[in-house]
């Protein structure tokens, strides 16, 4: 007798994940479909990396690509409200985000999940670095770097490290890390989540499937993270509270009571910073690597491009760029490691959004004068009025030089937009690597 056709999958999104799903799902057996509103011509190169056979429904999200599938994988950054989506969803499919099928490839590898609205890079970066310094085989990737499928057809693992964003939880529906992360919460994306409460929900699916001896690592500074309730054990970390898990004392850290290094050992800027180690610290620690490791590689770490970077120095003077400060929490939490009142602040740009408000006392304390850009400026000048003098200058390369022109000896020039990139450049990477460029060249001629 013939066997049956293999079940068809459909893949929607067809970026690098979505392309690393379609490679997973055929490795497994799957016939594959793959989906995508851009046009094949735009597509070309990615389309020419698809399995044999993969059949296309492009151009457009059209419902009727979910007939004859069994399961459907989305791609980060695909609307949940997709009508296609819902149309899968009505036939009673399976519709699972992308790092949940890597997660039931690699189920047996132990996971640490890393969430939250700020910070999630340099925690996954740092965790990973640890357990490399272990001799670990270590899977790194997610929403950073390489897609999670795509670590599944690479392996084998010893432990996988996973940035995970709330596009990416809301279609988990088996993943369970060992050690879960939740750094903070703050108002972000509220252009694709109805509203912080199911922004909050979102990030909260990290922990729906751990079991009792599963960590998770809670932020005690943080009043969405400390209160949650979570099925496996909790472990906290503080920049306040000397008793927690992973705390500071007096310029020491500290790691279940024991000194583990100095502050003045990290290269890492700010004291947002020192919370990221001391999560990554705690999450190494509850996965069981062992404390040398942990403390050689956080002193080895040197902060990510884009993440308040040193691009240039000139007449005592630093710039700095930390464009991947793209919601108000993560530019409020980076300016509090800066003296108070030395910072010339970069802002704007897409404002998804957001409340500019909780802005106004950072600001106010630490901004020497801030400098105004793209589509968000209105509504910053409105949050910041009086906060601290204003410059609107429209594009980057005006608030560079402006900048430039008035920061004294001892002050920094820092974009940290709390926006999105999009209005004026292609992503983050691309406005930083921007400011950079003139930072660079200003300093040159001074």
């Amino acid at each position: 007798m013939r066997s049956p056709n293999p079940p068809l999958a459909l893949v929607v999104g067809l970026g690098d994940s979505g392309a690393a799903a379609a490679a997973l799902l055929a490795r497994q057996g799957y016939r594959v479909r793959v989906n995508d509103r851009a046009s094949a011509e735009s597509l070309s190169h990615r389309l020419a990396s698809l399995p044999p056979g993969t059949e296309t429904v492009l151009g457009t999200h059209d419902p009727a690509a979910v007939d004859g599938v069994s399961l459907v994988v989305v791609s980060p950054g695909v609307p949940a409200e997709l009508p296609l989506l819902g149309a899968a969803r009505n036939r009673g499919i399976e519709v699972i985000a992308e790092v949940e099928l890597a997660f039931r490839a690699l189920a047996t590898v132990p996971l640490v999940g890393i969430t939250g609205s700020n910070g999630k890079t340099t925690v996954t970066s740092l965790v990973g670095a640890i357990c490399r310094q272990a001799g670990w085989r270590t899977g790194v990737g997610g929403n950073i770097g390489e897609p999670a499928s795509a670590l599944a057809l690479a392996g084998p693992w010893d432990v996988l490290v996973w940035e995970l964003s709330s596009f990416q939880l809301e279609g988990c529906t088996t993943l369970r890390p060992a050690v879960g992360v939740f750094l903070n919460l703050s108002p972000d994306h509220l252009d694709r989540h109805p509203h912080l409460a199911a922004y909050r929900a979102a990030k909260e699916r990290l922990f729906a499937h751990q079991r009792e001896e599963d960590v998770a690592v809670l932020n005690a500074d943080d009043e969405a993270t400390a209160t949650l309730a979570t099925p496996g054990r909790r472990a906290f970390f503080s920049l306040r509270d000397r008793r927690a898990d992973a705390a500071v004392d007096g310029g020491v850290l500290r790691l279940d009571g024991e000194a583990l290094l100095r502050r003045d050992e990290l290269r890492l800027l700010g004291d947002h910073n020192v919370a990221n180690v001391l999560a990554a610290a705690l999450a190494a620690a509850r996965l069981g690597v062992p404390r040398p490791a942990i403390a050689a590689a956080l002193a080895a770490f040197e902060a990510l491009p884009h993440r308040h970077q040193v691009v240039a120095e000139a007449g005592g003077v630093r710039f700095i760029d930390d464009s991947k400060g793209t919601n108000v929490g993560a530019t409020v939490a980076g300016l509090a490691g800066y003296p108070r009142g030395a910072v010339h602040l970069i802002l704007g740009g897409l404002g998804k959004g957001q409340d500019f408000a909780p802005l106004r006392d950072a600001v106010a304390t630490q901004a020497a004068r801030v400098y105004l850009i793209g589509e968000a400026a209105d509504s910053l000048a409105a949050a910041l009025a009086g906060a601290a003098p204003i410059e609107r200058c429209g594009t980057l390369e005006r608030a560079v030089q402006q900048a430039a022109a008035l920061a004294l000896p001892g002050q920094v020039v820092l974009l940290s937009p709390a926006c999105a990139s999009f209005d004026q450049f292609r992503d983050y990477r691309h406005r930083g690597d921007e400011f950079a460029r003139l930072a660079r060249a200003l300093a040159g001629g001074r």
